[in-house]
């Protein structure tokens, strides 16, 4: 994650995505930093989260998105403007408007994931058996779905889970991602009206444990960079 300190002003090429991923403790973005690149109205809402710890999720996943953003545009993390368009996809760009960016924010466990592209993109994750949590929401309680019962059929459906949660969000169904917990056989309207007539391009991206995370992106799949992996392309 490092590295993106040192990102150089360049735009995504068609079908390449830049993937963060980092604990909410990552030291390198100050406190008082992400608090001074906040907008009065994502502090506002960070305010009304119901814990500590989930407000510290939202500020850094706010405030590291800014920064990756303003490496690639050439401009100060305050300068990003992050917007949502009628669809609820986030859209990010600097004070002239010149660049625009596609991006999308996801948590899975203790990780916070960024997705950055050109075109629209979406991040999936999911935890088997028990219901993803939104972008900005507290985690649901532990309970074990009774359409899963044997744990090799829980992290199939899972990382099936995962990968419709970021066709939801690529294709601006995010309100939907909070109620997919049903069987395979029996796809959440959303998800099927999303799947009809048009491509998306799936791919699944390494996570530790049992965790399920997918990205997915309305144009070809070329290149993904990713950040928060190590060398040895662990979990």
């Amino acid at each position: 994650m490092n590295e993106t300190l040192s990102l150089k002003p360049c735009t995504p090429a068609p079908g390449e995505i830049l993937v963060f991923r980092f604990r909410s403790q990552w030291q390198r973005v100050s406190a008082h930093d992400s608090a001074q690149w906040l907008t009065q109205d994502e502090t506002r809402r960070a305010a009304l989260l119901p814990s500590p710890a989930l407000r510290y999720r939202y500020i850094s996943s706010r405030a590291v998105l800014r920064l990756a953003v303003a490496r690639m545009l050439g401009c100060e993390p305050d300068a990003v403007d992050l917007r949502d368009d009628a669809k609820g996809r986030m859209f990010a760009q600097d004070a002239t408007g010149d660049a625009i960016l596609c991006a999308d924010i996801a948590y899975a466990g203790v990780w916070i994931m960024l997705g950055i592209s050109a075109s629209h993109l979406g991040l999936g994750t999911s935890l088997p058996s028990y219901k993803m949590a939104s972008d900005d929401e507290p985690s649901p309680p532990s309970r074990v779905s009774s359409q899963i019962s044997p744990p090799s059929d829980s992290l199939l459906f899972s990382k099936q889970r995962a990968r419709d949660n970021s066709l939801l969000s690529a294709a601006g169904h995010r309100s939907a991602i909070d109620h997919s917990a049903l069987a395979p056989s029996e796809p959440a309207p959303a998800l099927a009206s999303a799947s009809r007539g048009e491509s998306w391009y799936v791919f699944d991206l390494p996570m530790p444990g049992q965790l399920c995370a997918s990205v997915c992106s309305s144009t070809p799949l070329s290149t993904i960079l990713a950040f928060g992996w190590s060398k040895r392309n662990d979990a």
